[in-house]
């Protein structure tokens, strides 16, 4: 709201108020200086009434509500008549010049604003004048004439007063109702939404700018008596609107895609006129750009059934797709086949180059699998580096072979990704509908598990499912959900097997073996467990527990009477233990708990394991090493190093894998591999433990090589601790009698019931 200096100069610039339209309107009055001359006379003599005037004037208005409201309290009563006194006495003043006039327009505007309607304003006067006329006649009675000049005057001064309190009514609702419609246009104009006003005949009688900006009409373009499907070419709307204005239901989200938008249209009648009989008809037409909108929903389903790496479908668009290609296959008596991909050394490559780099590559993967199968076929991605292909509609076992084989053969060009040429193969495993299974989870499910076999017969190669894999499967599955509280409810245990000196026969170690006995699925072999516990992380828990077990047991050993029972005890580590940060850490604690020296602890790796990671493998095998604790490598010669390039690595001992030991007796290359790792690894300053020994003739001539340990069932079977105490008891004797070497106590174990050498393998 304007400050009110501002507000009265506003109406007078509005009215037209200057000393002219004064001059004008007084003349029309016919009021002139005999006027003047006479209120300024009788201003005078009126001198001490006004305030008997004003009390008569405030008790007639606290009868009305209507004006006692803007009455509140004494106070303001007692300000209101000093105020009205004055405005009474400025009537017969004599001075009515711009001043008197822009006060005039000041106490209209205030009475506006507070809400005093025009007929109490007017009541107002009249009560002035009939309260004034006693007083006039009892001045001026005796002059008649006089009286009637004099009462002339007043009454039109009042007159004029009461026209310029009109007229600021007047302007101020005029003022009201034009910034009430220009702030309704602004809303309208500034509403994102298109509006457009018809009447009953579809013609346009108003358009707002957001329609005019949604369909790009200038501004100077009249659009104003067009048609309605003129200016908005929508099938069908015509019909819609003259239904809506025949119905007076509204019609909303009308579907319409103009221009390449998609809008969203509602019709609704609107009524200009409050009287049902005058009442003219109109329709409100209100257009949306929805086309973001449809987008963003678009993009939201579209994300539902789709991996946002590669833009394949997902598991859910896969199954549904899957689904319909057995419907499709079983009409025309056709094969559907279900492929399941896994990258080989996918997270080498993830982990060594980073995941940006690996998710380039994964849709790499994805642009070279569209290029080996049909337009139809389904790929999808379900996560990770694993990706289906389903071959809809195939007439022959063999179409699957040869589109499998196209897809190996292709990932024998290298991926390009940023700077990098990555070489990677796929392991993939088939089912196929009818013969396997006729429910798209199950078809997955099997071949998820010829996945896997591909996996085992050494990655890059693919196989067929079969019911003994499905099998397998389901024992894979008892297997990890019973391995993880096997360590919980105390299922494992340790087997010692004894390494033995090969001249001499002196017992210098054990290499401890974990075993596992379940209540349901019996003795697990651990060539069966252990990749699983791999796999699922669960080695690293479990590898704790061996550790500190075998050194505990040990150090019992180590307290005994035993003149041997100084001995170093060998435990397996995993790729995932020895890559922790803090292994070297846990190791100490184990020691430290066990009360153990270092010295006593040989930690044994796979040949494979020193592959991956070497030089951080390296750093961790220094640090151990350093504290005193010896490596030994298992199944050497089953990988791809050299010993030149063992050499890197702090060993103490290689371990000759049992597959070489074997047949010495009979095959010649494996002579010759023997041979050549034990000299080898002596000039280096390893010592050579060979695996598997389970004959006479292999110890003699290992012995002869000058091999320096040797363990395998010619010795002993792995055994529970408290048999290998028995062991130890027996070696005792041996030892005491200065005998060569051969299998302690033969005979007093076969008594117990066990089996021969030649029976006992692991």
């Amino acid at each position: 709201m304007k400050p009110l200096g501002d507000a009265v100069s506003a109406v007078a610039r509005a009215l037209g108020i200057d000393e002219g339209e004064i001059a004008h309107r007084k003349a029309f009055l016919e009021f002139g200086e005999a006027d003047v001359r006479l209120l300024t006379e009788l201003h005078a003599r009126l001198q001490g009434t006004q305030r008997r005037f004003v009390d008569e004037f405030y008790a007639h208005l606290l009868k009305f509500d209507e004006t006692r409201r803007f009455i509140p309290d004494a106070e303001s009563l007692d300000r209101l008549k000093r105020t009205q006194a004055t405005y009474f006495e400025t009537l017969t003043a004599g001075d009515y010049g711009p001043g008197y006039i822009l006060d005039r327009l000041r106490v209209g505007i205030v009475h506006q604003r507070i809400g005093l309607e025009p007929k109490w304003y007017i009541g107002a006067y009249s009560k002035y004048l009939s309260g004034l006329l006693p007083e006039l006649w009892r001045l001026l009675g005796d002059d008649p004439d006089r009286f009637l000049a004099a009462y002339r005057a007043l009454q039109k001064i009042v007159l004029l007063d009461m026209g310029l309190a009109i007229d600021t009514y007047i302007q101020a609702d005029r003022r009201a109702i034009l910034g009430l419609k220009q702030y309704a246009e602004n809303i309208i104009a500034s509403l994102p939404a298109g509006l457009l006003v018809v009447d009953d005949a579809l013609k346009v009688l108003r358009v707002n700018r957001s329609f005019r900006e949604l369909f790009g009409w200038k501004n100077g373009e009249d659009l104003v008596g067009r048609e309605l499907e003129d200016i908005l070419p929508v099938p069908g709307l015509r019909e819609q609107a003259r239904g809506v204005l025949a119905s007076g239901v509204a019609l909303y989200g009308v579907d319409a895609m103009l221009n390449g938008k998609h809008f969203l249209i509602t019709l609704t009648g609107i009524r200009l006129a409050e009287e049902e009989e005058e009442e003219e008809r109109r329709l409100l037409v209100v257009v949306e750009d929805v086309s973001a909108r449809k987008r963003a929903e678009e993009r939201l389903s579209y994300l539902a059934y789709h991996d946002t790496l590669t833009d394949l479908p997902n598991r859910v668009l896969l199954l549904e797709r899957l689904q319909q290609a057995l419907l499709d296959a079983e009409r025309v008596n056709r094969l559907v086949a279900v492929m399941f991909l896994d990258l080989d050394r996918f997270k080498v490559i993830n982990d060594t180059l980073g995941h940006h780099v690996g998710d380039a590559l994964l849709k790499a993967v994805a642009e070279r699998l569209k290029s080996c199968v049909r337009p139809g076929d389904i790929i999808a991605r379900l996560g990770g580096d694993e990706f289906t292909v389903v071959l809809a509609n195939v007439a022959h076992v063999d179409d699957v072979a040869r589109v499998t084989r196209k897809i190996i053969d292709s990932f024998v060009q290298p991926f390009r990704v940023e700077d990098h040429d990555l070489f990677t193969t796929t392991s993939i495993g088939i089912t196929l509908y009818p013969f396997d299974e006729q429910n798209p989870e199950g078809l997955l499910k099997n071949a998820d598990a010829a996945m896997y076999h591909a996996k085992e017969r050494g990655r890059n190669n693919f196989q067929f499912f079969t019911a003994e894999l499905n099998v397998r499967a389901e024992r894979r599955l008892k297997l990890e959900t019973a391995l993880r509280r096997a360590l919980e409810l105390g299922e494992l245990s340790l087997h010692y097997q004894p390494q033995v000196e090969m001249k001499g026969g002196r017992l210098v170690g054990m290499e401890a073996l974990l075993r596992w006995q379940n209540p349901e699925l019996g003795n697990v072999s651990p060539a069966e467990f252990i990749p699983i516990a791999e796999e699922t992380g669960l080695i690293l828990p479990i590898g704790d527990w061996v550790l500190r077990e075998a050194c505990r047991q040990i150090r019992v050993w180590h307290a005994t009477k035993f003149s041997f029972s100084k001995m170093q005890v060998a435990v397996n580590v995993s790729g995932k233990q020895l890559r922790q940060k803090d292994f070297p850490d846990r190791v100490q604690n184990v020691l430290l708990e066990t009360g153990l020296e270092p010295r006593y602890l040989d930690l044994e790796l796979t040949e494979s394991l020193l592959m991956v990671d070497a030089e951080e493998t390296g750093d961790i095998m220094h640090v151990l090493h350093d504290m005193g604790i010896s490596f030994s490598v298992d199944d050497f010669g089953t990988g791809y190093s050299s010993l030149s390039y063992l050499k890197r690595f702090p060993i103490d001992i290689l371990k000759i894998d049992q597959s070489f030991v074997r047949d010495l007796a009979t095959d010649p290359n494996d002579v010759a591999i023997v041979k050549t790792i034990i000299a080898m690894a002596h000039t280096l300053g390893m010592r050579v433990i060979a695996e598997g020994v389970e004959t006479y003739t292999q110890l003699e001539f290992l012995r002869d090589q000058n091999c320096d340990g040797s363990q395998g069932y010619y010795c002993s079977k792995p055994l529970p601790a408290d048999e290998f105490t028995e062991l130890l008891a027996d070696w005792e004797r041996i030892r005491q009698g200065r005998c060569d070497f051969k299998p302690p106590a033969t005979k007093k174990r076969k008594a117990r019931g066990r089996a021969s050498p030649a029976k006992r393998r692991a």
